[in-house]
């Protein structure tokens, strides 16, 4: 196994520093545009009571949005339940039918409950969009104006959903809890992993195109994890994570099989890891794997089946990368 620490280290091309050029026209770069990680949103349609295991395991909800005075369009409406655990920023949002828009309704008709999209909060919506049609993403929702934000949707050059959001209300905003781990066990919930097909290449279109840092990354033979943030982390305060990696169990093997490259868990960290595992089961979350020392990050780490469609969570041992280098950026 090998291991590499690579810290807040600039960008590998210097494409991302500079201004680009499209049809004639200047292109704000991905600094420029101060991408943050915001929210995992999750599709189902019985959020009432997918949410309760979440509750029972240290959760609380930071917003309820409903269709009566949010997002109302010709289409359809909006049913959005936010919460977050322990960590400060990174959130998950349950999204139930009928949705908004016609894109919407067919991922759902075609996969059911399931991981969505991430979505990233950026200081220019629609030079964001510009940028990243210019960077290989396919759109998937055209730029809109909505009452109190900016957005659209793309999708990544493997196929998953990137939402970009930008705040255009000056009060309206979704609550975010200080960073106060959660429970007897501290959990906290640090972010999102994506299984990839093409672990390398992803890595580095998010750094050069969403602005993302390379803190970490694990090699082993054939199978690789490639830990990365955005330009906000903090190791104590906003430790928000992004893993990109490749199949390398039999239940990751058996999803990538069916559905592609795809979002495939939420990061959870604890500071009493068997207490955080024994409390899941107990809040009605389903063992995947067990507790078990990961051969290739060296973290305490177990695998559970959460209760939106049986979709994975990843719950390890307190991890904070390039401390030293990440406390200096």
């Amino acid at each position: 196994m090998r291991r590499t620490a690579i810290g807040l280290s600039p960008p590998m091309r210097e494409t991302v520093l500079m201004r680009r050029s499209l049809g004639g026209a200047t292109v704000k770069t991905a600094r420029q545009l101060e991408y943050r990680l915001h929210h995992l949103c999750i599709y189902d349609d019985r959020p009432r009571e997918s949410m309760f295991p979440y509750l029972r395991w240290h959760h609380g909800i930071t917003n309820y949005f409903s269709g009566a005075v949010f997002h109302v369009t010709g289409e359809g409406h909006s049913d959005y339940t936010f919460m977050g655990c322990g960590g400060r920023a990174y959130q998950i949002q349950l999204e139930a039918p009928p949705f908004q828009f016609e894109y919407e309704r067919n991922w759902w008709r075609d996969h059911g409950r399931g991981y969505n999209h991430i979505c990233w909060i950026t200081s220019d919506a629609r030079a964001s969009m510009e940028q990243l049609l210019a960077n290989g993403p396919t759109e998937v929702m055209p730029f809109e104006e909505f009452p109190t934000y900016d957005g659209f949707v793309v999708h990544d050059p493997e196929g998953r959903w990137v939402e970009i959001m930008e705040y255009t209300d000056d009060i309206f905003r979704v609550q975010e809890f200080t960073h106060a781990p959660s429970g007897e066990c501290g959990l906290e919930m640090v972010g999102n992993a994506e299984l990839c097909s093409d672990v390398d290449a992803m890595a580095e279109w998010y750094q050069n195109v969403l602005d993302m840092q390379v803190l970490e990354r694990f090699d082993h033979e054939d199978n690789s994890v490639v830990v990365m943030t955005d330009r906000d982390y903090d190791p104590v305060g906003r430790r928000t994570l992004f893993f990109l990696h490749n199949a390398r169990h039999d239940f990751e093997k058996a999803k990538l099989e069916a559905h592609g490259p795809h979002i495939s868990a939420i990061l959870y960290q604890a500071k009493d890891i068997e207490r955080a595992w024994e409390d899941a089961l107990w809040a009605g979350m389903e063992p995947l794997m067990a507790l078990h020392t990961d051969p290739m990050t060296g973290l305490r780490t177990g695998h559970l089946s959460e209760p939106c469609g049986g979709n994975t969570i990843i719950l390890t041992e307190q991890y904070a990368p390039a401390l030293k280098l990440a406390t200096a950026a």
